[in-house]
């Protein structure tokens, strides 16, 4: 070491926290691209996504995530842990409560709407912030396209438990095409909340549909009766005659 390089003790010193940096730029690209992909679509562009997140680098998207599908995907991958946390919860208190199937321990049975309450009311808590609802607006888009790509992320832990224990309920009640009834309640769950979500986001925008409620906008009808409105038509769905 040089004289020159020498520090003396005490003297202040520049650090660098590109790291820090990194992280700032990735959520700044997360939070605008939700809402963008959210409300244009998958082809909204690359120059906009950067721009909404005030980033001068043309190649920021292209470097944190590689494409804008993938930065959706970051972003439902997130969302969607964070769902699939509540609905464990969820989970492990349905499995206190109810007896498993084909058991008599004295507790009762749960009925078809119970468990299909599972996959819904979890995904939609996700509508009372606007980062949730971009979530789910998001979902419907990438879902099919994750499908079919490769290394697609495989559907979150609890989710896989909810349609087992659906899958079950609907053996054993003698329903038909359980795979296919399965597959159009996810899609149709999906659907039904990306469509509330883009309501709800539309009357914050001041459409007169909507009201404000204790600082949270309310369309009708209001977010229980919502929820039991579509666990009974999913219910439905999945239980009907074929």
């Amino acid at each position: 070491m040089t004289a020159d390089s020498r520090v003396a003790p005490g003297t202040p010193t520049r650090t660098r926290q590109p790291r820090a940096d990194a992280a700032d730029t990735r959520e700044a690209l997360l939070s605008s691209g939700a809402r963008l992909i959210a409300r244009h679509g998958l082809g909204v562009p690359v120059t906009q996504i950067q721009d909404a997140a005030a980033q001068r680098n043309k190649s920021a998207v292209r470097y944190h995530f590689g494409s804008v599908l993938e930065l959706a995907l970051a972003v439902t991958t997130r969302h969607g842990q964070q769902v699939d946390a509540r609905r464990d919860e969820a989970l492990d208190a349905f499995h206190e409560r109810y007896a498993p199937p084909g058991t008599d321990d004295g507790r009762p049975h749960a009925e078809l709407a119970v468990i299909v309450d599972l996959l819904v009311s979890p995904a939609a808590e996700e509508l009372h912030t606007a980062q949730g609802r971009d979530y789910l607006r998001l979902l419907p888009q990438v879902s099919h396209l994750a499908q079919v790509r490769s290394g697609a992320p495989a559907a979150p832990p609890a989710v896989v438990r909810t349609l087992a224990l659906l899958r079950d309920h609907l053996d054993r009640s003698g329903v038909s095409d359980i795979d296919e009834r399965l597959a159009l309640a996810v899609q149709m769950h999906a659907a039904v909340m990306a469509d509330r979500a883009r309501r709800i986001d539309e009357g914050a925008d001041g459409e007169p549909a909507a009201e404000v409620r204790g600082g949270e906008r309310e369309i009708a009808p209001d977010h229980d009766g919502f929820v039991r409105l579509v666990t009974g038509m999913l219910a439905r769905a999945l239980g009907g005659a074929g």
